[in-house]
């Protein structure tokens, strides 16, 4: 009796492989003198050498490795009852006495003997175990990423068309558990497409929550005390400097929250490092004479008893308005103030033009009750310094404070809606496409 390999011993679906003197080349590609069709075997897996004396395997560079009692190998001598995988399928060596040098309790399934100048002749075909069944949602146990396409009846696991072993039988294909050995029932799987994602309008009503997810509340308590400490210290004579500093956190701080919503985040980002806070200011600086130079230098100009309409100091401001919060977004993302030049701003505002109009509408309308409330909140000032009643001047400044938080709130929604605006449209845009 000849040396002798048996293939899934122990299952319904076991099949023998004679091993002649000297080389028997092993793979899944068809110029082995034994193919093995399954997906975890190599094209030219291993090659098993018989001699007078003994048998080695030596594996060829396979991907998945070889194994001799569980332990991968380059080069081995085989011994009688020793268990062989070739990536995921298990053989049973056989010595030339026919009968394995396992212990007694081991005992393979029947197997079908093939001859050495014939393919592997299959058993007979067995009907399939079950019925499709309809997977659903579920994933394979090993690639929790892919959908499950087989079900072991016996493990209770689900496994993707990598994780089971393929075999031909009666020109069917069945499909195995590589475990139990037992076969497989197809899954019918349903693939659920994904939703498609919320465009500019549908997260529009989501800004006005936004501040308060997650940390936002403590987050915004935090920046209005430190913005209120930064408006304080801007008094004296390094006032300038002070101001410049407050403004550049604030740049800061709005840009936080427009990167954070570019990139797809749905609570608020802490709070930015006092550091750059110059660059930051003057990149604010920036964006503020390009979008409203003109209006500003008419202005200028006519208090210098220059001749210049009233009516193109406000179109041109309005023009301003309307320009900013795109030229802030470019500037914003970019990280620099050239990119409030109008060769990138205004071919931004024609790619999406009726999502900008009511961007530029409500952004303008916040700011606008932002200003308003600053006004009215100013006025309650005066009267604070003024009252003799201390009643009055604690609910003043309840009233201040309370406004302050609110005005940090009101920030935070403009930039989440500039924010929603490049998420929703940076292809469109494509200012960092190339």
């Amino acid at each position: 009796m000849m040396h002798r390999l048996v293939v899934n011993p122990g299952t319904p679906q076991a099949w023998e492989i004679q091993l002649k003197p000297g080389t028997t080349f092993l793979g899944r590609a068809a110029h082995n003198d034994f193919a093995l069709e399954d997906l975890s075997v190599s094209g030219s897996h291993c090659q098993i050498v018989v001699h007078d004396d003994s048998v080695e395997i030596k594996d060829l560079g396979s991907t998945n490795g070889t194994f001799v009692e569980h332990a991968p190998i380059q080069e081995a001598k085989l011994t009688p009852g020793q268990t062989i995988r070739l990536g995921g399928v298990e053989m049973l060596f056989y010595g030339d006495d026919n009968k394995p040098a396992t212990p007694a309790a081991v005992r393979p399934a029947p197997i079908r003997v093939a001859r050495v100048s014939a393919p592997p002749v299959p058993p007979p075909v067995i009907p399939p175990p079950a019925s499709v069944v309809e997977s659903g949602r579920q994933l394979c146990k090993f690639h929790p990423k892919s959908p499950a396409r087989y079900l072991c009846n016996k493990c209770n696991r689900t496994f993707c068309e990598l994780c089971v072993t393929s075999r031909t039988v009666g020109g069917v294909v069945r499909k195995t558990c590589r475990t139990c050995g037992v076969e497989c029932v197809p899954l019918q799987v349903r693939l659920e497409r994904p939703a498609p994602p919320k465009g500019f309008f549908a997260r529009l009503p989501g800004v006005l929550i936004y501040p308060f997810h997650g940390s936002g509340f403590l987050i915004l308590l935090v920046a209005t005390l430190l913005f209120a400490v930064l408006r304080i210290m801007s008094f004296g004579w390094f006032s300038i400097l002070m101001t410049m500093v407050a403004l550049g956190y604030l740049f800061s701080y709005m840009q936080n929250i427009i990167h954070a919503t570019a990139a797809g985040d749905n609570e608020m980002p802490s709070l930015p490092e006092m550091d750059e806070l110059f660059g930051a200011f003057f990149r604010l600086t920036g964006t503020v004479l390009m979008a409203f130079g003109v209006p500003l230098g008419l202005f200028v100009a006519r208090l210098f008893e220059v001749d210049v309409p009233v009516s193109a100091i406000m179109v041109t401001g309005i023009l301003g308005s309307f320009y900013f919060p795109m030229a802030f977004l470019a500037v914003a993302m970019k990280d620099t103030a050239l990119s409030a030049n109008p060769l990138i701003v205004i071919p931004a505002i024609l790619k999406v033009p009726l999502q900008y109009i009511v961007t530029a509408i409500l952004f303008a309308s916040i700011f606008g009750i932002s200003q308003l409330g600053n006004t009215v909140v100013g006025l309650v000032k005066v009267v604070s310094f003024t009252t003799t009643s201390w009643s009055l001047f604690f609910a003043s400044f309840a009233l201040r404070a309370c406004w302050s938080f609110i005005s940090v709130y009101l920030l935070t929604i403009n930039m989440r809606i500039l924010g929603l605006l490049y998420l929703t449209n940076k292809e469109k845009l494509g200012w960092f496409s190339h």
